[in-house]
């Protein structure tokens, strides 16, 4: 049936649209107004992005109302804020303190709220209403839970969506929980925490953002970041960067898999110390006198006083490259005082003309390069890892001969050709921070997928925060990465000293249906007894289905399932075992019409419709790690999940 206010709340979203287009035109007008080509191009700049925040709107602009204690009006609830011409608020932005009791209020704690009502849209239109009454009187129209359980159900886009209009209480309080120190979100497959941190940096934005300015969201990989990176432009923010962990550095692409044994080294904290090491090695000052003819005479800095210039600086402790630069600005003051002492009354060059002098021709730079020499960070980790020698000299009484040999590979004939990979770059950082300085900071890092991270790389993402301000993401019963962490403590040593850890814990399984994540959990006593299980929100699907074949028609098997599938409304993958990952037809991850074929490991942070899972024995071989992918790729669908395989399944399953 009907409810009896559909058409009075769709006259008034129809308002609030018709202002939004008045603020979208003022927008747009305001680039045509810049009077100079500079600020044009800036204003574009803007305006463009101004305009991707007012696009989402049309997925439904206003989803919810609430009705106050002693209020005349009620309070709608949106995806953006809306004023109309006497700038009377319409629409209230769902990071609003004014919002908080749309996701807080309970019977039973009602914050003022005598009524909650959501509304359920396509485009513009409203298609349905739900009333929730706060005093414990009877709804009218659909349930809360019906809303939320058809969003949940609907198809999956090819990338992340926000869940503005979906957001629950235990989400809510840890989207909006203050930026102090370092919050860890514990929480299993299916419990939206990915969701949680991208809606926490723009809801930290939207509150403090004088304070923080700016923010970090990093990353396992770049297709999961591509997967996310849709999320936070239609929330409206601007001042959120977006970083897999492989591209913290600019300049470096990462392009080469390690073994797990060497990413594990590489990850070990002590390479912090061979890295410096190799800095200390290769940074060897050796003071010699400057001299130059200028006006006539040879104005001299003697190597004496060069030596004192270069000691008292890098007594001060300031990364190299810092260092360098107050040196040569001592230099140059020495120098412009002994020209002024040798010539008096004729000394008329200007500290700038002496310095455009003494740079001309790089004659400056060479004697800077022979005094205090510094590496390029890249050349410098290039030659840690291709040089026995300079290993050697850097690791000695910090790792042993078989590590040496674990880390050093072929040195290519250009150093264009030496390919980095993923752990590569916190010794990269290192070796950047300790030469040129510390990288950007920024007021707040979220961090996704943390558990999979090594000691140096969170060391690397560590550096990037201010006051030690983190957002840390992930489930330890999903640690795959080179160090699996039993508990979040473990990576306490590796985070800010001033970063105090606070763990939380989401434990509702919004995403994974209930027969599906049932039939997962007999893993999770084995990889992570203690952690606590996930609780499905949605009961009621289609249990996993299995497929035993032989084995020989295993990977036949599996694309005919796959193609069954591929009838059915909603995103497609095969999840294989590594040994297999070459050998079934490569789809696009973000294209609709072909089906990806991931492993364990890419599929970890995505969601499907629809899951082929191959060989899950084959995925198991690898010990704890290989339960720990098994449970990942099992936890991947939200809808169907078939298992082929020609082995027997590990204990627990089936």
């Amino acid at each position: 049936m009907t409810h009896p206010e559909l058409q009075a709340e769709q006259a008034y979203v129809d308002r609030a649209y018709e202002q939004l287009d008045r603020m979208r035109s003022t927008v747009a007008r305001t680039q045509e107004a810049m009077a100079t080509e500079w600020a044009a191009l800036n204003m574009e700049a803007w305006v463009k992005r101004r305009m991707r925040t007012f696009e989402d709107a049309e997925r439904g602009l206003v989803f919810g109302r609430l009705t106050l204690d002693g209020t005349p009006r009620p309070l709608y609830v949106g995806r953006r804020w809306v004023h109309d011409d006497e700038h009377e608020s319409l629409v209230v932005n769902w990071q609003a303190p004014a919002a908080r009791p749309f996701y807080t209020a309970t019977p039973q704690t009602p914050h003022g709220v005598q009524q909650r009502r959501r509304f359920r849209a396509e485009g513009r239109r409203l298609t349905d209403i739900s009333d929730e009454a706060l005093d414990g009187s009877a709804v009218e129209g659909a349930s809360v839970s019906d809303f939320l359980l058809e969003e949940l159900e609907r198809r999956r886009d090819v990338r992340m969506r926000d869940i503005v209009a979906t957001i629950q209480s235990d989400q809510y309080r840890l989207i909006t929980a203050e930026p102090e120190g370092a919050l860890v979100v514990q929480g299993g497959p299916g419990t939206g925490k990915t969701a949680v941190g991208l809606h926490r940096a723009s809801w930290l934005l939207y509150t403090h953002r004088e304070r923080l300015r700016r923010v970090l969201v990093v990353g396992p990989n770049p297709t999961f970041m591509d997967y996310v990176s849709h999320v936070l432009p239609t929330l409206g923010e601007e001042a959120v960067e977006q970083r897999a962990v492989t591209e913290l550095l600019d300049g470096i692409e990462v392009g080469r898999d390690e073994e797990p044994d060497v990413a594990r080294l590489k990850g070990d904290p002590r390479l912090r110390e061979v890295v410096a090491r190799a800095v200390e090695i290769a940074v060897v000052p050796a003071p010699e006198e400057l001299y130059a003819r200028i006006d006539g005479i040879y104005v001299r800095v003697r190597e004496r006083d060069v030596a004192a210039l270069l000691e008292e600086t890098l007594e001060a402790g300031d990364p190299l490259g810092l260092a360098r630069e107050r040196f040569r600005m001592a230099v140059l003051r020495r120098f412009y005082e002994r020209y002024g002492e040798l010539l008096g009354p004729r000394a008329l060059r200007t500290f700038d003309e002496l310095e455009r002098s003494l740079r001309r021709g790089g004659f400056l730079t060479r004697w800077l390069d022979r005094v205090l020499p510094l590496p390029q960070p890249e050349k410098l980790v290039a030659r840690l890892l291709t040089s026995p020698a300079a290993l050697e000299a850097a690791s000695d009484a910090v790792l042993e001969g078989e590590e040496r040999k674990l880390l050093l590979r072929d040195r290519p004939r250009r150093m264009a050709d030496l390919r980095w990979s993923d752990q590569d770059v916190p010794l990269l950082d290192e070796a950047r921070t300790l030469l040129d300085g510390a990288p950007r900071s920024y007021g707040h890092v979220i961090v996704d997928e943390a558990q999979d991270l090594s000691p140096m790389q969170l060391l690397a993402i560590s550096r990037r925060a201010v006051d030690g301000s983190l957002t840390i993401l992930g489930d330890v019963a999903q640690a795959t990465g080179p160090v699996v962490y039993r508990r979040w403590q473990e990576l306490q040593p590796y985070l800010p000293d001033e970063a105090e850890m606070e763990i939380e814990e989401l434990r509702h399984a919004y995403r994974v249906p209930a027969e599906i994540m049932d039939f997962a959990l007999p893993l999770l006593d084995r990889i992570a007894p203690e952690v606590e299980p996930p609780l499905a929100y949605r009961k009621g699907g289609d249990p996993p289905r299995l497929v035993r074949v032989e084995e020989e028609e295993l990977l036949a098997a599996a694309l005919r399932e796959a193609a069954a599938l591929a009838g059915l409304d909603g995103l497609l993958a095969v999840i294989v075992p590594r040994s297999l990952a070459g050998a079934l037809p490569q789809g696009e991850l973000f294209d609709e019409i072909s089906v990806p074929v991931l492993t364990p490991r890419q599929a970890k942070g995505l969601e499907f419709d629809h899951v082929v899972v191959v060989e899950p024995a084959a995925v198991a071989d690898d010990g704890d790690r290989g339960l720990r992918e098994l449970y990942v790729a099992l936890t991947r669908p939200t809808k169907t999940l078939v298992v082929v395989h020609a082995r027997p399944l590990p204990d627990g399953l089936g």
